[in-house]
């Protein structure tokens, strides 16, 4: 597998909508923030009586999902070797490209300043290369411009299978698209779920995606026997 393309698909990240911006409790956590009500986050732990009525409002406002499951990816070894590569699809079709140098801040409130920045600026830092850019575009898209072999989907109602066994299949070609929903609760909409070659539940629990993706990149590594490659070189350097 020459690259390992890891999607956060339908992720409950998004500025607040318009609809909720007269809202008391939004309206106040802004001003707070010495932001505008459009410029925050969607934030349940903040705007949870807001959220009532907002369709879908089972599936959003759950910044922090995004959050650790970014730690979990983009700090690896297999992201450090140049084999992952790293997307956020949101609830609303934008897309997060991050580029291999990013090192995202580990505090909470500091990364959701930056991912405000980001889509107010549409990239971030304002200027030189940037780490991390939006756009807009659907999964759909996306997986029309990454072009992978398979993409394989993660969900409680795929069919039952082992990671490992997952992951025998996915290094054998030389793109696969991994697609794990950023979102609490729910399942993909079924325009998403039509995109996936295959979809598998690999535990029967359901898993938080920060975990399904610490275990996904875990698993790859150990099925391309990176940690001891890494550790060949390493004490070989000039091998």
């Amino acid at each position: 597998m020459k690259r390992l393309v890891l999607v956060i698909a339908e992720s409950a990240l998004e500025t607040v909508p318009e609809a909720l911006w007269w809202h008391p409790e939004v309206r106040r956590y802004a001003r707070d923030r010495g932001l505008k009500p459009g410029e925050v986050l969607l934030d349940r732990s903040y705007h949870h009586r807001a959220m009532r009525g907002l369709r879908n409002a089972h599936k959003r406002g759950r910044p922090d999902i995004v959050h650790f499951s970014l730690l979990n990816a983009l700090e690896t070894p297999l992201a450090r070797e140049g084999l992952l590569d790293v997307y956020v699809h949101t609830v609303n079709d934008k897309v997060l490209e991050f580029n291999p140098e990013v090192r995202l801040p580990r505090n909470y409130m500091r990364f959701k300043g930056l991912i405000e920045q980001l889509f107010k600026l549409g990239r971030v830092p304002p200027d030189g290369e940037p780490l991390i850019t939006l756009r807009d575009g659907s999964l759909a898209e996306l997986k029309n411009e990454v072009k992978p072999a398979i993409t394989i989907g993660f969900s409680t109602s795929g069919e039952p299978k082992p990671l490992d066994v997952v992951v025998s299949e996915m290094v054998n070609v030389e793109v696969a698209m991994a697609v794990v929903g950023g979102f609490p609760h729910g399942d993909f909409e079924e325009e998403n779920m039509r995109l996936f070659d295959v979809c598998y539940s690999i535990d029967p629990e359901s898993l938080n995606t920060w975990v399904v993706v610490a275990r996904l990149v875990y698993e790859v590594e150990k099925n391309l026997d990176l940690h001891r490659k890494r550790l060949e070189r390493a004490e070989n350097p000039t091998r």
